[in-house]
């Protein structure tokens, strides 16, 4: 399927669909050696990290409980702006590993938030996997994923589950807007 014609024309190919799936593998692989016979709670940052979650999920063979937070920073922005909670899980964390899964790290508020939310929730351990992780000064707290397939330098980018103007998160590749 051609998406091309839904491309902003200011933007450009960052990573293919074959090197996004390669990364998740690679994760998927890790993940599995070190929650093996471990039971989790699987937890997708939603909306960003349903592609990615999806596709991570059927590479893992783990034990696992699935469920999903929804929480946003950036709506029709480009940049974050304040923490908006949309939905709270209703798996019980008490006593579990949970791996919060989200399509990309960029100053870590949204991964702190969540990530406390479940502490406060009771959960035994939380740890992060992130599709893509930004390279950059600005930052959270000292804040970073527990697993990254992929990283980048400061761009805005969208597809493969990020978003732009809440749009064209289904592109199957990752892209960047090019700066004027």
């Amino acid at each position: 399927m051609n998406q091309d014609n839904l491309l902003p024309e200011n933007c450009s190919l960052l990573f293919s669909k074959k090197k996004i799936k390669k990364s998740i593998k690679k994760m998927a692989k890790q993940l599995n050696t070190d929650y093996v016979n471990q039971g989790i709670v699987y937890l997708t940052i939603m909306n960003g990290g349903m592609i990615f979650a999806s596709d991570l999920a059927k590479k893992l063979n783990l034990d696992m409980e699935m469920d999903y937070v929804q929480v946003s920073r950036y709506g029709l922005e480009t940049h974050g702006g304040q923490l908006i909670w949309k939905h709270q899980c209703e798996t019980n964390l008490e006593g579990k590993h949970v791996i919060l899964v989200d399509d990309i790290f960029d100053e870590g508020y949204t991964l702190q938030a969540v990530d406390e939310w479940c502490r406060k929730k009771g959960a035994k351990s939380v740890k992060s996997a992130v599709l893509v992780s930004k390279i950059h000064e600005r930052g959270y707290a000292d804040l970073r994923p527990d697993y990254s397939a992929i990283e980048v330098e400061d761009l805005y980018i969208f597809g493969y589950g990020m978003d732009y103007q809440e749009k064209l998160r289904h592109l199957n590749d990752i892209y960047y807007l090019k700066t004027s």
